[in-house]
């Protein structure tokens, strides 16, 4: 992997998921050194998460921006009858990036479930 995910402090100043409702929910900044062909694929616990519910990009960096770069999928892959064919992983995929692309920067907001 080259990647490195850094759970950002909420209003009360924690790092550590916060329940809502009946979900937990994480923001995290996802440093990206080096792109993959095909994409990122990040765990469930990098977030401090058991099952990821859902997975939604709130931000990018100046650098991604600057550099054309586009996140243009974001999810957990889903099988035919919608449910989510992995509840532990995601892939971030980035358009306009090669495989030793620095893209820097990209912030997420992740629902899910702790074990």
């Amino acid at each position: 992997m080259t990647h490195t995910v850094t759970l950002l402090a909420g209003n009360k100043g924690f790092t550590t998921p916060s329940v809502v409702g009946d979900e937990y929910v994480v923001d995290a900044n996802v440093d990206i050194t080096s792109y993959t062909a095909g994409g990122e694929v990040l765990s469930a616990s990098s977030f401090g998460l058991s099952r990821i519910n859902a997975v939604v990009v709130t931000g990018a960096s100046i650098v991604t921006i600057a550099a054309g770069y586009q996140v243009s999928g974001v999810w957990p892959e889903t099988d035919a009858d919608g449910d989510y064919a992995s509840s532990s992983t995601f892939q971030l995929v980035v358009s306009g990036a090669s495989n030793t692309d620095p893209v820097r920067d990209i912030r997420l907001r992740i629902w899910g479930q702790i074990a």
